[in-house]
């Protein structure tokens, strides 16, 4: 018998609305290779898992179904080892097409034309490509056009989630399943599995869209995300995992990755945005012992974050460092986290020279009673100057590359968390 080229790797949980679809979507398939399709229930409380044995009573040598009694999401979240070591002991073929059972492919060639382009580029690692989002709150269509043409995708566009990939559109060589332990962690599956893909090759996109994802309907990982401390956890979990891929990586991807880090920040701390102050500390302080301090030192920097936004007497010790090593001060900004730096330096009494801006930026002539130039018109020896940034480093990329342009070396961010 021929052997197997292809698994379609299919993971379900009360989609019996949609599963027919997902599974239709992958007998339609046109190649000239084999392949099965594995599709796991995870203890579904609906009729998903009767509809796949349907179907695997219909195609005995083409369908597996793996039927949990006991939903195992729940019970090892977030570590996800479990699915991985089920995939690595169920999936035969050389590549794997993922396909989640919500979602479901289009174009009866998808597969052909990811699997002809891997096994003519070793290099290439994994393939993917445009999708449609179907929006079930809003009840609308629409095509990502990620890119206007087929290309090998940027690390940056895959870090910083400029290209946003749906799991459908995903085939890769089976050795993105043995990724490496805190890959495993992060309490999702497919950014890990892209940021891992990176390590080991190149990903190529397909302008052409040849699957749906859906999205906002019930039982969606979308709609999941409502709980404010459900929300802050996922967050710390992506934090801790991208500090961990920065070493893993040899830190050659550091500056989209600290980027990543402040987005990801920025998303934890808005969850208590509207909170008074004691009940953040609760909050935090709730946080920290659910995970069993696994993310007691990020856990402490949101705090820090947190005071730093909001108490205008609270400045860290290393600010009052920075100033004792540098002779002239000067604040990057002129927004609102730069009137925070500057309040914060007046309460101490420290002195600074005025604010700066990109290049790229029209600055007013004075901001706070203080002049402002731009970066390269900075009129003292770039030696002697220490920026304070006072951005919100969610524009980290931007920023390091504005400094950098303007020969700026000594710099410090009360804002950033790393």
């Amino acid at each position: 018998m021929e052997k197997i080229l292809v698994t379609i790797w299919c993971i379900t949980y009360n989609h019996e609305l949609f599963i027919r679809d997902a599974i239709e979507s992958f007998l339609m398939q046109k190649t000239d290779f084999r392949y099965e399709i594995i599709i796991h229930d995870d203890a579904s409380t609906d009729n998903t898992a009767e509809i796949v044995r349907e179907y695997e009573e219909k195609y005995p040598d083409l369908i597996y179904g793996i039927y949990q009694t006991q939903n195992q999401l729940k019970k090892n979240q977030p570590n996800i080892k479990w699915l991985q070591d089920i995939a690595i002991q169920n999936c035969h073929g050389k590549y794997i097409a993922a396909c989640e059972g919500d979602d479901y492919w289009l174009d009866i060639q998808k597969l052909q034309m990811q699997i002809d382009y891997l096994e003519m580029h070793p290099e290439c690692v994994m393939t993917v490509h445009d999708t449609v989002d179907l929006d079930y709150k809003k009840h609308s269509v629409k095509a990502r056009n990620i890119y206007a043409k087929d290309c090998q995708i940027p690390a940056d566009d895959i870090i910083l989630q400029k290209a946003l990939l749906p799991t459908a559109s995903m085939v890769y060589r089976k050795v993105i399943l043995e990724m490496d332990g805190f890959f495993l962690d992060a309490g999702v599956g497919d950014y890990p599995c892209l940021l891992y893909a990176l390590t080991k090759g190149t990903i190529y996109y397909f302008s052409r869209i040849m699957a749906v994802y859906r999205k906002g309907h019930a039982g969606s990982w979308r709609s999941s995300m409502e709980n404010i401390k459900y929300n802050f956890l996922h967050s710390l979990r992506i934090v801790a995992f991208l500090k961990k891929y920065n070493e893993y990586s040899n830190f050659i991807y550091e500056k989209y990755v600290i980027n990543k880090i402040q987005n990801h920040i920025y998303y934890a701390f808005l969850c208590f945005s509207k909170e008074e102050t004691n009940r953040v500390k609760t909050l935090l302080q709730e946080c920290d012992i659910e995970t069993d301090n696994r993310y007691h030192d990020i856990i402490v920097q949101i705090e820090k974050l947190y005071m730093q936004i909001y108490d205008r007497s609270y400045l860290e010790k290393n600010i009052h460092n920075f100033f004792q090593m540098h002779k002239i001060i000067v604040i990057m900004g002129a927004g609102r986290y730069a009137e925070i730096v500057a309040e914060q330096l007046q309460y101490y009494g420290l002195s600074f020279k005025g604010f700066c801006v990109s290049d790229s930026q029209q600055p007013p002539s004075e901001y706070l009673g203080k002049p402002v130039w731009k970066l390269k018109e900075l009129p003292f020896d770039a030696r002697d100057i220490g920026v304070i940034i006072g951005i919100n480093p969610i524009l980290w990329c931007e920023i390091i590359e504005a400094l950098k342009n303007a020969n700026i070396k000594h710099y410090i961010c009360p804002f950033l968390v790393y």
